[in-house]
């Protein structure tokens, strides 16, 4: 019997389970989240014996397996997945398979269809939750949001199981810059899109990784010019133009407020209020010099 005795639900929930699951669909679902806490740090709980889950490894195949654990009210323990990993259940008929493939076929070509229309009202779902609770929604809350759920309703004549339409859905909308969010629980945000559909052509239509990887250059120029100072986002807004010399955006309030979308997706970071590069923007910068170096390299062998 455990010894712990904890106040709450969600205060019995490890921030590393949460985290993990919230790029899953069973984000936001409470009682998942305490059964893999529970299987992450099994001494919390007073099984201080047990051996812990390490959600790191927990990707791929075994990720899969420890989300059809929690789905069948499983705690999903080492023992637990070496065991399902054994003797996996096979449940589906051919028949059933097909069905679902083809339903998910169908879902897929509807968001693609409609992703303007649907982005829009996602984005703004989205947004809506920023501004009252000042944290993104969790994909389920997104999903389960009455201006979605109407979409769907008017799109395909009913709201389709999350379980087969909510990969496609939040996958083609970010790639497509109207959302944006990573691995941290709650990080999902409006994307480019969201923001530059209200000043259309005063603004560029590059795609989003482009006007971050600008934004965050341009951070990094300034920085290395100015001593180590970091721009506003006056500045920012002011100074920034595209390859077309469009500018990226129409004001500093409209620069100010995609900073949350640039910092989920690592272009910039903020470290006590001053503008930095992120990590993806260094990456990419890295990347972008090899393949100088590389071209470099063939023009001389040539």
């Amino acid at each position: 019997m455990s010894t712990v005795i904890l106040k709450g639900r969600h205060d019995g929930i490890d921030p590393a389970a949460e985290t993990w699951l919230a790029a899953t669909d069973l984000a936001g679902d409470i009682d998942a989240s305490l059964r893999l806490s529970r299987a992450a740090d099994p001494a919390r709980y007073g099984f201080v014996k047990r051996e812990p889950l390490d959600l790191t490894s927990c990707t791929g195949p075994a990720a899969a397996t420890v989300i059809a654990l929690l789905k069948a009210g499983q705690v999903p323990t080492p023992d637990a997945i070496t065991a399902a990993e054994a003797n996996p259940p096979n449940t589906d008929t051919l028949e059933a398979k097909a069905a679902l493939a083809a339903e998910a076929k169908r879902i897929e070509s509807i968001i693609r269809t409609h992703q303007d229309w649907l982005g829009e009202v996602l984005s703004s779902t989205v947004a809506m939750h920023w501004v009252s609770y000042g944290v993104g929604p969790t994909w389920q809350e997104a999903w389960q949001s009455d201006r979605v759920s109407t979409w769907w309703i008017a799109a395909h004549g009913g709201v389709p199981d999350y379980r087969v339409a909510h990969q496609a859905m939040f996958s083609t909308l970010e790639k497509a810059g109207w959302i944006a969010s990573n691995t941290t629980a709650r990080s999902l945000c409006p994307g480019r899109r969201f923001h530059i559909h209200f000043f259309g052509d005063h603004v560029s239509q590059e795609p989003a990784h482009s006007i971050g990887y600008l934004v965050a250059r341009y951070i990094g120029v300034y920085r290395r010019l100015h001593d180590d100072r970091s721009p506003t986002w006056a500045e920012v807004a002011t100074s920034t133009t595209d390859a077309k010399g469009v500018p990226l955006f129409f004001n500093s309030y409209d620069a100010r407020a995609q900073q949350e979308w640039l910092e989920t997706q690592g272009w910039i970071r903020v470290e006590n209020n001053q503008l930095r590069r992120g990590e993806r923007a260094k990456a990419e910068t890295r990347r972008r010099a090899d393949l100088r170096k590389a071209a470099a390299s063939g023009s001389h062998a040539a």
